[in-house]
């Protein structure tokens, strides 16, 4: 479970404390408008901290894994370019492609463990299957020479499908970090209405 799904768990723990107290209200407000508006008060100004507090807290793991997932974006469309090449005519040529091609996928591998954690868990687990075919590729290149360059040009369409597979799901969290700024606005707005509300009935 990511950060954020955790803190959205968390905010609708709150919401449904933010229930009951509501019910427990109508009960003090029958008893006494002042006492009713007191607690009322006073579970505003902790539930405006907790809103804005967890504003905070999802902006900044937001800001941590967009940048996470545009780095990764950039790494995978590398390596798909040299994966893309075509294959070398002679053994300079391998010796070049074979560099920068290593070159690429230790910067993915590099940018796949600075983003872990801060990915959702479907792009982590989809990262997870595809890091086991990039090693394999990886040693097959590294250890490979010219002569054995048809060895590998079979292992390629499936590095090439999942790629295309992650990208897809890059571009899904993307989506999804919007959807959260969206409810952090909507619980926001809810209170401003519950509180109008509020204030006509106590006053």
């Amino acid at each position: 479970m990511t950060l954020q799904d955790e803190l959205l768990d968390i905010g609708k723990e709150r919401l449904t404390q933010m229930k009951v107290l509501l019910d427990e209200m109508q009960v003090q407000m029958a008893l006494g408008k002042a006492e009713a508006r007191d607690i009322f008060d006073r579970e505003r100004k902790n539930f405006l901290n907790f809103v804005s507090e967890e504003k905070n807290v999802l902006r900044r793991s937001g800001e941590a894994a967009s940048t996470h997932r545009t780095v990764l974006m950039e790494k995978f469309d590398a390596l798909d370019a040299r994966l893309a090449k075509v294959v070398a005519e002679n053994k300079r040529q391998y010796d070049v492609q074979k560099r920068e091609t290593l070159h690429a996928i230790y910067e993915l591998e590099l940018a796949m463990k600075e983003g872990y954690g801060d990915v959702g868990m479907a792009l982590q687990a989809k990262l997870d299957v595809f890091r086991g075919k990039l090693d394999n590729y990886r040693i097959k290149l590294a250890l490979g020479e010219f002569e054995t360059e048809s060895e590998l040009e079979p292992l390629k369409p499936e590095l090439v499908n999942a790629i295309a597979d992650i990208r897809e799901r890059l571009k899904k969290e993307t989506g999804a970090s919007e959807k959260i700024d969206s409810f952090s606005n909507e619980i926001s707005t809810s209170f401003d209405h519950m509180k109008k509300a509020f204030s006509n009935l106590l006053s």
